[in-house]
């Protein structure tokens, strides 16, 4: 319906949450705009049980394609590889959110120095406390700001860490350029990253495929956190994105141009999600369990995502790249 700007989907949302008495928050989302909608939509700082990133098989095959061994992450690939005989190296993270991610690279035990940015306090604050509760806040920094803030103050670092944040960011010819101005001499953008349809526009042959998959599916595996089942994949019309987060996937699938044209690609790794992310969101939590029958039926969804890949590309991608020459 008019481009997918709105669809039934949309009416069925707005009718549940009349249901259950949640008109305010439908009236709220519609008057705050721009920014602060982006800050109020991440000010949660609750990790979801409901997405792929989950499921501890799901981590382990993210982990095969980064460094063909399912128990060595991305992290510890890029310091084995990257970043080895390296030393007092500073750097920063855009888009930290809680931490999470920063947390992993600071045990790495290959940095000086990790500060994190984002644009929402709540999160930080959390982050912050998180770092110090683990004894890592001699390492980890967090504090609200964004990219122009450090352009200004003139700051630079030996690494820049795009952890599923760079897709949340438009005008990316000129974001790419930002960051590479953030770059000393030598250093590295280490990207982790969803490079898939903008705006979570899947495409007809992503839904077929996930719809296929999520048929094969026991009830009991496809049920979602409030009872229902899930019985397909939706496309997310455009005004529901811009109305939940602006910044989603805003312009994702020009993101791998984007860093092609800026950047020198030393190293490319993608890693699926064109299948398993959409069909996982909002049932993750019925994969969890670590029993023998799960293992193989998420076997069966690998090998299901595995046989459409070569024709429908990949969503999420692993990258290790330096400036070109301005």
């Amino acid at each position: 319906m008019f481009n997918n700007l709105v669809n039934r989907h949309d009416v069925y949302r707005v009718g549940r949450k009349l249901r259950r008495g949640q008109l305010d928050r439908l009236v709220s989302k519609v008057r705050i705009r721009g920014t602060e909608r982006v800050v109020t939509h991440w000010s949660a700082v609750d990790p979801s049980l409901q997405e792929w990133w989950a499921i501890p098989a799901v981590v382990r095959r993210w982990n095969t394609f980064a460094s063909g061994d399912p128990e060595t992450g991305f992290p510890q690939y890029v310091a084995d590889k990257w970043l080895a005989g390296r030393t007092g190296l500073r750097a920063l993270s855009l888009g930290c959110g809680t931490g999470g991610n920063e947390v992993i690279w600071a045990r790495l035990g290959v940095f000086e120095h990790i500060t994190g940015i984002d644009i929402s306090p709540d999160r930080i604050a959390y982050a912050t406390v998180q770092a110090k509760e683990l004894g890592l806040d001699d390492v980890l920094g967090f504090r609200t700001a964004d990219v122009r803030d450090l352009l200004r103050a003139g700051e630079t670092y030996d690494i820049v860490l795009g952890l599923q944040s760079l897709h949340h960011f438009d005008r990316l010819d000129d974001t790419m350029d930002r960051i590479a101005g953030l770059l000393n001499p030598g250093g590295l953008l280490v990207v982790d990253e969803f490079v898939g349809p903008t705006r979570f526009q899947w495409t007809s042959g992503q839904l077929r495929a996930v719809d296929q998959l999520l048929g094969h599916l026991p009830p009991e595996r496809r049920r979602l956190a409030d009872g229902r089942l899930k019985r397909r994949a939706v496309r997310p019309s455009l005004l529901s994105m811009r109305l939940d987060d602006p910044s989603e996937a805003v312009d994702a699938d020009r993101l791998l141009p984007a860093l092609r044209s800026r950047y020198r690609v030393l190293e490319e790794r993608p890693y699926g999600g064109t299948v398993l992310h959409v069909a996982f969101s909002g049932i993750a939590q019925n994969f969890r369990d670590g029993g023998e029958a799960e293992a193989r039926l998420i076997e069966r969804c690998f090998a299901a995502e595995d046989a459409v890949l070569p024709q429908l590309g990949h969503d999420f991608v692993f990258m290790v790249c330096e400036p070109r020459p301005a």
